[in-house]
């Protein structure tokens, strides 16, 4: 099967791990991941604030990428590439005004956008498309006897009316792919919460309590280690531990992996070939995963 694929900047740069076991595990489920010809950062988190007009032209040029290349829809493994693309499809589709000024910038660089491309995140491809039972066959190394933490941040579930694939309240994905590795899944209160890496470039003792807040609820509920599905939730829960334990004094860290490197380990990868951070490969280890 093909599909669309769109790594998005954190994915090629410094959340490259997030992308090397994406494609890992693609292969395995005999997922082809046609990277998006040509494309461009989307502007999450900086641009839809700075210029709405600039921020949507950005999303729907890669759109209109994806249905030159023949497809309908667009995977990524990042919730906020994800929110990005959605939001500017909806404001372009809701906002008359905010339509015509995005026309006449399209226009400007031969870009003529039709709509007909949907975007959705990696995981729901493979809970749709894959299927939890062809996933399970997959499974090498059962994670069993180990507690996960689901954490789905901020941008993945919200809002409910334009990501629409599952409860902003109630979700479940994780959750699912994490039971389907053998492991046991931990929900807990600040799941959807924001993990604080908007901040870090504004106000980084705040930017990591938001994250450290989210990392003691995980552990405070049982997690052994904890699980995400975002390239930039990566970046500030995992690169940012040792930060985190000494700005809160604390004598313990949190193993942290994207959902695909935990995939990627029941499938039977080692967490080198995953590019599981240091922190996290040592706990593996110790625990006979690795």
């Amino acid at each position: 099967m093909k599909v669309a694929y769109y790594p998005g900047c954190a994915s090629h740069g410094i959340a490259k791990d997030v992308d090397i076991a994406t494609q890992l595990i693609a292969k395995d489920l005999d997922l082809q991941l046609m990277e998006v010809d040509d494309w461009n950062c989307c502007g999450g988190g900086f641009m839809d604030d700075k210029n709405e007009e600039i921020h949507t032209s950005l999303n729907l040029r890669n759109l209109t990428k994806v249905k030159e290349m023949g497809y309908d829809k667009m995977a990524t493994p990042c919730s906020v590439c994800l929110n990005s693309h959605k939001i500017a499809v909806d404001k372009y589709d809701n906002d008359p005004d905010l339509k015509e000024n995005v026309d006449k910038k399209l226009e400007k660089a031969h870009i003529e956008y039709d709509g007909g491309v949907d975007s959705e995140h990696f995981i729901w491809v493979l809970i749709k498309d894959v299927g939890i039972e062809n996933i399970q066959k997959h499974v090498k190394k059962p994670l069993k006897d180990i507690k996960i933490g689901t954490y789905y941040g901020c941008q993945l579930l919200r809002p409910s009316n334009v990501m629409g694939f599952e409860s902003a309240h109630d979700p479940h994905s994780v959750m699912d792919l994490v039971a389907a590795t053998g492991a046991t899944p931990v929900s807990f209160p600040l799941k959807a919460s924001c993990c604080g890496f908007p901040l870090m470039g504004s106000n980084p003792p705040v930017g990591l309590k938001m994250a450290n807040n989210i990392l003691s609820d995980a552990r405070n509920n049982g997690a052994d280690m904890m699980v995400h599905p975002c390239s930039l939730c990566h970046l500030q829960l995992d690169v940012t531990q040792l930060k985190i334990k000494d700005q809160f004094k604390q004598d313990w860290t949190m193993p942290i992996v994207y959902i695909t490197q935990l995939i990627g380990l029941a499938f039977g990868h080692s967490p080198e070939e995953l590019g599981i951070g240091k922190l996290t490969a040592k706990y593996l280890r110790e625990r006979g995963f690795a």
